[in-house]
């Protein structure tokens, strides 16, 4: 209590592949002698052994980082919410009610026409009254004077509901921004008692780690095929929900795995044995509880925390009452439970939940069951009678109403009656408004990354440290939201040539290689490839060290055509065992449509025989292949073609097998 706070800004960061390293710092003026300092307060899943106090003039003595709960707003404060939510759903229910009333209304007076005449052979009793045309015209006057006024009275409603919605949407969002995942916060208080000489300025550091950040690396290549050089941007995509906003703060991307044991690992002496003799164990199937001899004491609740206790549980019972009508004013509809309650009279009552359609004056409806109703009926059933248990009801009870959660995103469609203000369906305004859970007692989990991810830095590094550090200072807000975070810009001579598998895919590749002559490596990550200005693909480096090379791709290029076909002959050969011998002459032809000379390499291969009946024998090769046939049968040629040239593979290779033998793969 008689701390003296001090405010210690984010100044510098580390974000490793599960956690960050939070580095603050401030300058405060201490007297001589003893004193006791609060520093900020840290998110509550900071790592507490790793909470670190340091002071530059000053000795520190002693440091107690405690757990604490920080109410994020008052009780008044989301009293105050959820009476504005419920007076205005309270206002909505009741204007619908009342233009249900006058829906009904109106479905009366059309439903009011002249009875045809009766013909007068038919006719029983009095004769028939004389037609009165000023008394007709005076009730059909009267009549479509009241229809014009009770549509004024609707269309009146639906302006009325549209302001109340507006202003329902408002309260919601401002209790979205509220709602961050739990009513109060848990938090780390840190205190640090320092020991001074002298009076002085001493410069304090914070440091600790938190989970709840990650980065990966991603890289842009830019190809200047005039310059034959290659532009690799390297970013990291950095993502934290920590419970805190870096701003403005200095960024470093580790490898490390931080928290991992340093110490060498030590061989227990391995012995093989065999024992001599089995001696049966009893087993207990279950043992009682052991009583601890001193039970530990248990704190009491004070008044005040008991007071509060109370008003959470009425503030829950409130919430968890207009999650229904949230719900159903998502959905453009309301229960307003009114007639149906009038014809109750004392038994369960159903409410008549209608749907209003804003742009039409039908009215279309289902029985639905009060809630209280409803759960009363169900604390019955759960206790039946002795002469009905075991027997199965004939009625079925109506399912509950709706109480779940609203939609994410709900489409509300506001709008004035079409029929008066001549607008149609597709005129009328559509508003996406994002409602809330109201999930304000709900706290927040977050899940780290699992390092068997291959894609992670902590991976790719093959478990050494590097580090890379973002030439700007950055604000990653604590959302979860992915932020690019700039790292370097490197340029390296690149030696272009083409490859191509033609048995596969008629298609040549161009590719790069180049020689990483940084002082840290280059990690896997996603690539996005540029042939200059345009965007060519996305590929994927692999991790390459400082001193190696790495193979860059950088797409298809169309203005190297290539076509391979394979002739099989099949002849029989043999006297008294007969043979089928077939010979395949493959040809791959490569024409270089481009204005240059091209180095291109070409991969192909022959099968192999995994039978001894089956003989594979090579045949003619023409021209013969740079490398190859490998114990896998692949062959490598490299071509030099000249431009607006074509160059021509062939070769040739025979398979003998036993008459009428069937080759599969």
């Amino acid at each position: 209590e008689q701390s003296v706070l001090v405010e210690a800004p984010i100044a510098e960061g580390t974000v490793y592949s599960d956690r960050a390293r939070r580095h603050r710092s401030a300058r405060h003026g201490l007297k001589a002698g003893n004193q006791t300092l609060r520093l900020s307060d840290l998110p509550g899943s900071v790592l507490m052994d790793t909470v670190r106090v340091g002071c530059d003039g000053a000795r520190v003595l002693r440091i107690e980082a405690v757990p604490i709960e920080r109410e994020r707003y008052s009780i008044e404060q989301v009293e105050e919410l959820i009476e504005r939510l419920e007076v205005l759903t309270d206002r909505l229910s009741a204007a619908a009610a009342r233009r249900q009333i006058h829906q009904l209304e109106l479905s009366f007076l059309a439903g009011i026409a002249p009875r045809a005449p009766v013909v007068e052979s038919e006719r029983v009793g009095k004769p028939m009254p004389a037609v009165e045309p000023d008394m007709w015209k005076r009730v059909l006057d009267f009549l479509q004077k009241r229809r014009d006024h009770v549509r004024a009275l609707v269309r009146d409603l639906d302006e009325q509901r549209r302001k109340l919605s507006e202003e329902l949407t408002k309260v919601q969002r401002e209790v979205g921004r509220h709602d961050l995942g739990a009513f109060a916060d848990r938090k780390i208080q840190v205190l640090a008692i320092v020991k001074a000489d002298r009076a002085t300025t001493a410069g304090l550091t914070l440091e600790y780690f938190v989970p709840g950040a990650s980065w990966r690396p991603i890289y842009d290549l830019t190809y200047l095929s005039d310059k034959a050089r290659v532009n690799l941007h390297t970013a990291g995509m950095v993502h934290q929900a920590t419970g805190e906003d870096w701003t403005d703060v200095q960024l470093h991307l580790s490898t490390a795995i931080p928290g991992q044991g340093i110490d060498l690992p030590e061989l227990l002496t391995w012995a093989l044995g065999e024992k001599k003799e089995f001696i049966p164990k009893a087993r207990a199937a279950r043992m009682p509880a052991v009583p601890p001899r001193f039970p530990p004491p248990v704190a009491s609740r004070t008044h005040y925390e008991a007071k509060r206790e109370a008003k959470l549980q009425v503030l829950r019972r409130r919430i968890a009452s207009l999650q229904g009508l949230l719900a159903m004013d998502a959905s453009g509809s309301f229960a307003t439970g009114i007639l149906g309650g009038l014809a109750g009279k004392g038994k369960v009552a159903y409410e008549k939940k209608t749907v209003y359609d804003f742009a039409d004056d039908t009215i279309s409806g289902e029985l639905a069951r009060p809630e209280s109703a409803y759960l009363e009926e169900k604390r019955v059933q759960r206790r039946p009678s002795r002469h009905r248990r075991g027997k199965r009801s004939a009625a079925k009870a109506p399912p509950p109403p709706s109480m779940a959660a609203p939609r994410e995103e709900a489409e509300m469609v506001l709008a004035n009656d079409s029929r008066s203000s001549g607008r149609r369906r597709s005129d009328i305004s559509t508003e996406r408004v994002r409602t809330t859970s109201l999930g304000l007692f709900e706290p927040t989990f977050h899940s780290g990354p699992r390092f068997t991810d291959p894609n992670l830095p902590a991976v790719a590094a093959g478990g050494l440290d590097y580090v890379y550090t973002c030439p700007t200072r950055m604000s990653i807000p604590s959302s979860g939201e992915r932020i690019a975070v700039p790292l370097s810009v490197d340029s390296f001579p690149a030696t272009v040539f083409y490859e191509a598998t033609p048995a596969l895919k008629e298609v040549a590749y161009l590719k790069a290689e180049v020689q990483n002559s940084g002082k840290n490596p280059i990690l896997a990550g996603t690539v996005n490839i540029f042939m200059g200005p345009d965007f060519a693909g996305q590929g994927r480096l692999a991790t390459t060290g400082p001193g190696g090379k790495l193979s860059l791709p950088l797409g298809a290029d169309e203005n190297i055509r290539l076509k391979r076909t394979i002739v099989p002959k099949t002849e029989t050969e043999g006297v008294f065992s007969k043979d089928d011998i077939t010979t395949y002459t493959v040809t791959i032809e490569v024409g270089n449509y481009k204005k240059r000379r091209v180095e291109i390499a070409i991969f192909d291969q022959v099968p192999k025989s995994g039978n001894e009946e089956i003989e594979i024998e090579m045949g003619k090769l023409s021209p013969k292949p740079v490398k190859g046939p490998d114990h896998d049968g692949i062959m490598r040629w490299e071509l030099d073609i000249p431009a607006g040239k074509m160059s021509k593979i062939e070769f040739k290779y025979k398979i003998e097998r036993p008459e009428n033998w069937q080759l599969h793969q």
